[in-house]
């Protein structure tokens, strides 16, 4: 018999992935979120989707979606809405700190944007949606809505090329160095993350999922205190301690799903507190608006926290029932 498109865990990531990677730091008008959705659903949580899909298609696990997830960060800044190279993107300075000549880079913004799309826009959508359902190591869809969101992705993608280089892009275009020096990026992350092959397991000892959620969020948190180069060294060690840490300690039989959907979940509370500490993306809303749009950014963090938590017993109970 064959598999029918699992659209319960799809339409999760499709409002989780822009929720996580653009509304959860609070500070935007109501009435713009549904437009910010419709919009950016196709583009975030199409990649998602896809990501996710030729991971499990493939037999491959989260160091591959983790890898295409930054492969994505770079396209997304680079090439797609090219903030990265933007010296007058919107309001904001992304050339500092940290700048590359040549290539007009700021390493900082590189780092940022890309932690920022593995961690929000991939990942934390991905884990949500196979805790929630039932049919979390599966693949979600078939070969035909495959194609319908790979060509969804590429028209938002287009559109938003378009729209943000007029509008927030003043009508800037990447050089043609730049656009090499992303591609090339993008290729050598793709390649690394469909190479990759499991590494020999182990019998190491692993932390309790309490621990991982601390780490996640203390991670996700401050690992890029302030915008200098002396705080983008912090967040280079904090990204590699995580890196090593994690990537030892999965490879551990006592490794389960509940360590990676602990480490996630921290990651995810972030958005219980940084909505009272970064300024909105949009710099018309008042004080008042402004508050009451924070608190149920936060509030819904913490919702999304209290459901995956609830749904990640049950699914466990589930299993250890089957397994019976």
């Amino acid at each position: 018999m064959a598999q029918s498109t699992r659209w319960a865990p799809v339409a999760i990531v499709l409002v989780a992935a822009p929720w996580f990677a653009e509304m959860s730091w609070g500070g935007y008008p109501f009435t713009d979120i549904p437009a910010i959705l419709l919009f950016l659903a196709p583009m975030y949580g199409g990649a998602a989707l896809l990501i996710r899909e030729i991971a499990r298609r493939s037999g491959r696990g989260w160091p591959t979606i983790l890898l295409l997830a930054a492969a994505f960060g770079v396209l997304q800044a680079g090439l797609v809405d090219q903030s990265l190279f933007n010296p007058a993107y919107d309001r904001f300075d992304f050339q500092h700190p940290a700048h590359v000549d040549g290539i007009d880079v700021s390493l900082y913004y590189l780092l940022a944007f890309t932690a920022g799309h593995v961690v929000a826009s991939i990942a934390a959508p991905i884990m949500v949606a196979e805790t929630w359902s039932r049919h979390g190591s599966e693949p979600w869809l078939t070969r035909r809505t495959t194609w319908v969101f790979a060509g969804l992705y590429a028209l938002a993608t287009l559109v938003n090329h378009l729209g943000v280089k007029e509008e927030a892009g003043n009508g800037f275009q990447a050089r043609p160095v730049q656009s090499l020096v992303a591609l090339v990026t993008v290729a050598a992350l793709v390649t690394a993350a469909l190479r990759w092959r499991s590494r020999r397991s182990t019998e190491r000892r692993v932390p309790p999922p309490w621990v991982l959620v601390l780490w996640g969020f203390l991670a996700y948190l401050l690992y890029l205190p302030g915008e200098s180069s002396s705080a983008l060294v912090v967040g280079i060690c904090v990204a590699a301690a995580t890196i090593a840490a994690i990537g030892t300690w999965s490879r551990s039989t006592r490794w389960t799903d509940r360590h990676t959907l602990a480490l996630v979940l921290g990651s995810i509370l972030v958005g219980v507190v940084m909505p009272f500490w970064s300024e909105p993306y949009d710099d018309q809303v008042g004080a008042g608006a402004e508050l009451v749009a924070d608190v149920v950014a936060a509030a819904i963090c913490l919702a999304i926290v209290a459901v995956t938590v609830v749904r990640g017993r049950s699914t466990t109970v589930h299993e250890a029932a089957a397994r019976r």
